[in-house]
């Protein structure tokens, strides 16, 4: 990951822990469906829309597998400005 995604990966896991008190201590390659039930998967994706001002769509959530992979889709949405 860039730095850039590695300081997305922390404040998404900073999120999850401070704010929805998730139990997210999942390495950056593990799936999340495997640390998170749907609920609490959602919640995790609506709350890192509002933080970094972008949206996901459905099909983006799906294929965020990881942390990792949220993190990067998050940082290129960011940095790109881009809305579905």
């Amino acid at each position: 990951m860039t730095e850039t995604e590695e300081a997305v990966a922390s404040e998404i896991r900073r999120i999850a822990k401070e704010e929805l008190r998730l139990a997210i201590d999942a390495r950056d390659d593990e799936e999340l469906a495997s640390r998170l039930d749907s609920l609490a998967l959602l919640s995790l994706v609506v709350a890192v829309e509002d933080r970094f001002q972008v949206a996901l769509t459905e099909e983006d959530a799906a294929s965020a597998r990881s942390l990792a992979d949220l993190a990067r889709l998050v940082a290129a949405r960011a940095a790109l400005g881009v809305l579905p």
